[in-house]
């Protein structure tokens, strides 16, 4: 099966200008180090902003970016919206980032260079994510930073929060390991949000579970489940690969009756050990 990119990365969004800025200058700083046809970038949006139009506009000569304006008012669908980003992939891996991510200048040449080789083909590579704080937010947020702000100020910040990652069946969350826990970084990672796995083992799962509507383990369950598909799970520690995660409020995400729904739907899932879910008509569809 031939693929016309070797990495897709998909994400979405509602009311996120500044992230959407600065999500998309950190990966053209970091397309710089790679062919820029080996890569694209598939956008959901479920915005209604001419300003975020134009953002994203002023990159569809640099980057391959697929924009995906959808008519949606609900409740933020993000599974929906990430299966409906996987369905446009022309990529053999698919990389999920949240718009509020920024990488650094060598996220995707590592990506490819970690997937070039033949023995990490089937691996899922999570990524540990830190923090932003307000301050550093606001700069990124513009739009207009150069690789020295990521390497220099970002990188090498020791003092960003590190988010929580799970490892192992048993799912212990850590968030920072220490002694023999590090080789669970190996093969016995579930990670958070951030990931890249092959397109063919994302759909094998059927992608997100769209029962997970706003806030609240939908990425959690994923990642579950495709630990328990592929047995194994890597997740990468060194420093450019980390994620680094905007600040920003949750206006439209967070609902307490659903995020409720959506942890009763998590405990089921797992009590069921459901791994696939089955592929419908409407899947990844607004």
């Amino acid at each position: 099966m031939g693929h016309k990119y070797f990495n897709s990365v998909i994400t979405s969004h509602r009311g996120r200008l500044g992230s959407v800025r600065a999500f998309l200058r950190s990966l053209f700083l970091s397309s710089r180090s790679i062919d820029i046809n080996s890569f694209e970038i598939i956008i959901a949006d479920l915005d209604k902003n001419d300003e975020v139009d134009k953002a994203i506009g002023s990159y569809k000569d640099k980057l391959n970016i697929t924009h995906c304006k959808i008519k949606y008012d609900g409740l933020f669908w993000k599974s929906k919206a990430l299966n409906h980003c996987a369905s446009l992939t022309q990529g053999k891996y698919i990389t999920m980032l949240d718009i509020d991510a920024i990488v650094t200048p060598l996220f995707l040449q590592e990506v490819e260079k970690y997937y070039k080789d033949p023995i990490n083909e089937k691996s899922k590579m999570a990524y540990r994510v830190r923090f932003l704080d307000e301050k550093n937010s606001r700069v990124v947020s513009r739009g207009d930073f150069s690789e020295g702000v990521i390497n220099n100020f970002i990188v090498k910040h020791k003092k960003f929060r590190q988010a929580f990652e799970r490892y192992t069946k048993d799912e212990v969350k850590i968030r920072n390991m220490e002694g023999h826990q590090v080789k669970w970084m190996t093969d016995q990672a579930l990670g958070n949000s951030h990931y890249t796995m092959r397109k063919e083992d994302f759909m094998a799962i059927g992608g997100y579970d769209e029962k997970f509507i706003g806030w609240a383990c939908e990425d959690l369950d994923f990642n579950r489940r495709a630990f328990d598909y592929l047995e194994s799970g890597y997740l990468n520690p060194t420093p450019f690969m980390t994620v680094f995660s905007m600040h920003h409020n949750r206006t439209g995400w967070m609902n307490r009756n659903t995020t409720k729904k959506n942890e009763k739907l998590y405990a089921n899932n797992k009590a069921n050990n459901i791994i696939s879910i089955p592929i419908s008509d409407s899947w990844g569809k607004f």
